[in-house]
C-alpha cells in the first residue's frame, strides 16, 4: 500500500472498525456471513471475452492490453444507497475479471498471474472525496446524523441524488470507475458504453412496474440479445482539474476524450448466474486484485482495499460451504 499520513492511516483503522461492526451485527442477525460488503447487496455474473483492439498504437499498449483477447466474466451489482431528501435509490456497480491474464497481480490476490478486475459504476464520480470524508460519513450515517451532514455537504447530497436514478437498462447503461488507476506511468480512469448497433432495443415482455424489472430486464436482454460493450480509457491530462485524490470532481471530456481500446462481448442465450463462478474462474471474494501496471491509485482506493482485506479475513473466520449469494 502507498505511503500513508497519520491522519488517513487513523480514518482508516476507524472505517474497517466501523464496517466490521456492521458486519457482525448482520451475522448475529442472519446467522451467516453476508455475501458481500463493500461490493453489493446482490451480485449476478455473466460470461463473455474481452477483447482487445489489434490495431492500438504503440504507446498504448501497456500491461495487459499488449495481448489480444482474455475470457472474462463480469458481476452486475446493486447497493442500497443512503437516502436522501427522504428517497431512496439503488447504485449500480460493474465489475469485470479477466482470467488467464499473465504476470503478478500488484496487491490482495489468492490467485497471483490468473486475473484483473475492472470495478465501474452507473455514475462517473463518487459523493465523498477521500476516505477521510467517507469515515466521516459512514460515522454519521450510523449515529442517525446522515441528514445534518447532507446538509452541511451540499455536493455530497446532489452526487447522491444523481446516483440512485433509475436506469432504463442494467445492461445498457454507461459505466465509469470513480476513481483512477495506474496505465504504466500514467493515470486513466476507464469507462463502458453500449457499442453503436449492438442491441435492437426490444419491447421487453413484461411489465416494467414489478419490484425487481431491473434483474428480470437483466436476464431477459443478455438471455435473448446478448451485448457488445465498448471499453474506453480517459487519461489524466491536467492534475488540478483531474485530481486523483478528489473523486468527486469529474474528469472533463473536454479536456481528456475517451479513447476506446477494447470491447467486451457477451454472448446470447446464457442464463445470468445468481452465485459467484468461484469454481470456474477463481473468483475471490476481494476486489483488489490487480497488475501493477494498472494499479488502483487515490484515497478511496487505499480504502477499499483495507476494508475489502478485513471483510475477507472475517468472513472466511465464519463462513460454513453452504453459504451462497442470496437467489433473486
Amino acid at each position: 500500500m502507498d505511503q500513508l499520513s497519520e491522519k488517513e492511516q487513523a480514518a482508516l483503522e476507524r472505517l474497517r472498525d466501523m464496517v466490521l461492526g456492521m458486519e457482525a451485527r448482520r451475522y448475529l442477525e442472519q446467522g451467516r456471513p453476508t455475501a458481500r460488503g463493500a461490493g453489493g447487496d446482490v451480485s449476478g455474473y455473466a460470461r463473455g471475452v474481452f477483447r482487445i483492439r489489434p490495431d492500438l498504437p504503440a504507446e498504448l499498449r501497456v500491461g495487459l492490453f499488449r495481448y489480444a483477447s482474455f475470457p472474462a466474466w463480469v458481476r452486475f451489482w446493486a447497493e442500497r444507497l443512503p437516502r436522501v431528501g427522504g428517497v431512496e435509490g439503488d447504485g449500480w456497480g460493474f465489475n469485470v475479471r479477466l482470467t488467464g491474464v499473465p504476470g503478478p497481480p500488484g496487491r490482495g490476490s489468492g490467485d497471483p498471474g490468473l486475473s484483473h478486475d475492472f470495478t465501474l459504476f452507473n455514475h462517473d464520480v463518487f459523493y465523498v472525496d477521500d476516505a477521510r470524508a467517507l469515515t466521516e460519513f459512514t460515522a454519521a450515517s450510523l449515529g442517525g446524523r446522515a441528514k445534518e451532514y447532507l446538509e452541511r455537504h451540499p455536493t455530497t447530497a446532489r452526487i447522491l441524488r444523481e446516483m440512485g436514478r433509475p436506469e432504463d437498462s442494467v445492461l445498457l447503461a454507461r459505466y465509469s470507475s470513480v476513481v483512477p488507476c495506474a496505465f504504466g506511468t500514467r493515470f486513466v480512469k476507464y469507462a463502458v458504453r453500449p457499442s453503436r448497433g449492438s442491441t435492437r432495443l426490444s419491447v421487453l415482455p413484461f411489465d416494467r412496474g414489478s419490484g425487481d424489472e431491473a434483474w428480470k430486464e437483466l436476464r431477459w436482454r443478455l438471455k435473448e440479445e446478448g451485448a457488445r460493450l465498448d471499453f474506453f480509457l480517459q487519461f489524466q491530462t491536467d492534475p488540478t482539474r483531474m485530481p486523483l485524490e478528489r473523486a468527486t470532481v469529474r474528469w472533463e471530456e473536454r479536456l481528456s476524450p475517451l479513447v476506446h481500446v477494447a470491447r467486451l462481448e457477451l454472448p446470447a442465450g446464457q442464463e445470468l448466474m445468481l452465485s459467484s463462478p468461484t469454481a470456474a474462474t477463481g473468483w475471490s471474494e476481494s476486489l483488489a486484485q490487480a497488475l501493477v501496471e494498472h494499479r488502483p491509485v487515490g484515497s478511496l482506493s487505499r480504502a477499499r482495499q483495507v476494508v475489502d482485506e478485513a471483510l475477507v479475513a472475517w468472513r472466511r473466520r465464519r463462513e460454513r460451504p453452504s453459504d451462497r449469494i442470496p437467489t433473486l
